[in-house]
């Protein structure tokens, strides 16, 4: 019996205390080697610019289209307009659009952050840049909205739907900018999908 509470004959594998597999003793010549990563967390790869903070870019990343470039990735976009509880931040989705996002508040016990995403156009974006509107006519101006929640702890990150939105106007006013950071009592239920 192995130190997971698995008879050695049933696998040769065993759970690490990180997630990870290692081989039964005895095993490792006859089985592929896994190694673990060494970037647990791939929404964070990539992300020089530290502008767009934990959350809401991750749940950004998670809910952008994307997709594939045929020519080369459009023009890189992690940017920010605003100042404080009125700052939206933005990343680029595409060659037409962008996601946006801003966070809203968190868990009483602090482990998760919710953060208000939705989708724009290019151009939407472009004019909160320029200060033409602010992030609360950006939102209303959005689509695909939804309110996510982003769990990072002792190198495990998790994201999950809290909320969606079938139009902007849904949109809870107290999650608009430039509503305070909330603090939650407790954990907000997930969606139902």
């Amino acid at each position: 019996m192995s130190d997971t509470g698995q008879d050695e004959g049933d696998s040769p594998f065993q759970s690490r205390a990180d997630g990870q597999l290692h081989f039964e003793p005895g095993t490792a010549r006859n089985t592929f080697p896994v190694a673990a990563p060494v970037d647990p967390t791939p929404l964070s790869e990539d992300e020089p610019e530290g502008t767009v903070p934990a959350s809401p870019l991750w749940a950004m990343k998670e809910r952008a289209h994307g997709g594939i470039h045929i020519f080369g990735h459009p023009a890189r976009i992690r940017a920010h307009a605003g100042e404080d509880s009125g700052r939206v931040y933005a990343i680029d989705d595409g060659p037409h659009h962008c996601m946006i996002g801003r966070p809203v508040g968190q868990s009483g016990d602090g482990g998760c952050i919710y953060s208000l995403i939705a989708r724009v156009d290019l151009p939407t974006w472009q004019s909160c840049a320029s200060g033409a509107i602010d992030g609360r006519q950006l939102f209303l101006a959005s689509h695909e909205a939804g309110l996510s929640g982003t769990v990072d702890t002792n190198g495990v990150s998790n994201i999950m739907d809290i909320d969606w939105y079938e139009s902007p106007e849904e949109i809870p006013a107290e999650y608009l900018p430039p509503a305070p950071f909330i603090e939650f009592p407790q954990d907000l239920p997930t969606a139902d999908r």
